[in-house]
């Protein structure tokens, strides 16, 4: 695979993708499938899911049993199964809500955020009523609808492989043939929530996730996501052969080892490796975009983690995928005579507003107060 050090770079490249999640997996693999030549810079190490991921070892086999440290402060037992599970802490603020601390973290490694997010695919959507939430005070509508994402919708599904169905809902919108992959059979336990459910009028359906039930079309999908391209059409179907339908044996926030699940390192960097095409410099850190004379970018400056020295990778394009808060440092860094604020930012509005994964995590005090409270009703239950 060509993972590259900053001395083994090319001089320049067609494109330079900051990050290698799901943003930045599928920039690389949409350029490098159609012949550009592309760099991708990731902060974190080298990740590999075939070899790394713990998928048949059971709780108590975990580093420190999965107790959270000051390093990885939202460490669970499935992400501390291997290092490709640690994160970096970006920022710390003070929740005023009472619920503890916010901490903003990004996964420091190959793959992103996207490695530990089970395979969830998030159905979200732009709703032709959303004209009605803006005129409620909401928010601004949206200056797209759905339909103009629906066809870029049905290709990623077709790619990473999401199991579903098409119930007709307005926020669950259907795909269309052939994209989605049949659902599992549902537990006892699923179907007795749908029947109570249903007495409330709540309709209860499968979740969309991207987690493969079976294999891929391999024979008819990549023609479909690449009309007129040959090579990435056969780079693809080998590509969707190497992957293997679930075993439903561990939770995928470990990772996958035969790639049923989505990640980027399973489904978007292998068939633009394979290409040839793409260059990976793992370990770099970006932390400004360059400019050129015609106040244009023309690449990225680094810092190489393993020496800590600084670095410089030339492009006729720059895509910044290091997530949203990433990408805003970075923007913000880029400071020069002609923008003083940073890129992008003419508004003043950079960095303000932004939206990212959030999930809540109890500190030692908060857990403490659970527990006396919990003691207290036991010993009343006596």
């Amino acid at each position: 695979m060509p993972f590259v050090t900053p001395k083994s770079q090319r001089d320049t490249y067609d494109a330079i993708v900051v990050g290698s999640g799901a943003a930045g997996g599928q920039s690389a693999y949409a350029l490098c499938m159609e012949g550009a030549k592309v760099l991708m810079l990731e902060a974190g190490r080298r990740y590999s899911p075939e070899t790394e991921t713990p998928m048949f070892q059971t709780p108590d086999l975990a580093p420190l049993r999965g107790v959270a440290t000051p390093q990885s402060p939202l460490a669970s037992t499935t992400r501390r199964w291997t290092a490709a599970g640690r994160y970096r802490r970006a920022l710390c603020a003070h929740d005023r809500s009472g619920c503890g601390s916010l901490r903003l973290v990004a996964g420091a490694h190959a793959g992103g955020v996207a490695r530990i997010i089970g395979g969830e695919s998030r159905c979200a959507t732009v709703p032709t009523t959303s004209s009605r939430v803006a005129g409620m005070g909401l928010g601004f509508d949206w200056p797209i609808g759905y339909e103009d994402l629906a066809p870029y919708y049905d290709k990623v599904e077709l790619l990473i492989g999401v199991y579903g169905s098409n119930e007709h809902l307005e926020n669950t919108p259907d795909s269309s043939p052939g994209c989605l992959l049949p659902p599992p059979k549902p537990l006892v336990s699923d179907l007795l929530v749908a029947q109570r459910a249903k007495r409330l009028g709540i309709a209860v359906i499968p979740c969309h996730r991207a987690v493969l039930t079976q294999p891929l079309d391999f024979g008819n999908s990549p023609a479909r996501l690449h009309p007129g391209n040959v090579t990435a059409q056969k780079l693809l179907a080998e590509d969707m052969r190497a992957r293997a339908a679930c075993l439903w044996a561990t939770p995928c926030g470990r990772g996958c080892s035969i790639r049923a699940n989505y990640q980027s390192t399973t489904v978007h960097l292998p068939p633009a490796l394979a290409s040839g095409n793409l260059d990976v410099t793992t370990d770099a850190m970006v932390y400004e975009v360059t400019l050129g004379r015609d106040g244009r970018a023309n690449g990225v400056s680094f810092f190489d983690r393993t020496t800590g020295r600084p670095q410089h990778a030339t492009a006729r394009v720059v895509i910044l995928a290091a997530s949203a808060c990433e990408s805003v440092r970075i923007l913000l860094n880029s400071r020069s005579a002609q923008f003083p604020n940073g890129l992008a930012n003419s508004s003043g509005r950079l960095g303000r507003y932004l939206m990212d994964t959030v999930g809540k995590q109890r500190d030692r005090a908060d857990s403490a107060a659970r527990e006396s409270a919990a003691a207290q009703r036991r010993r009343r239950r006596r």
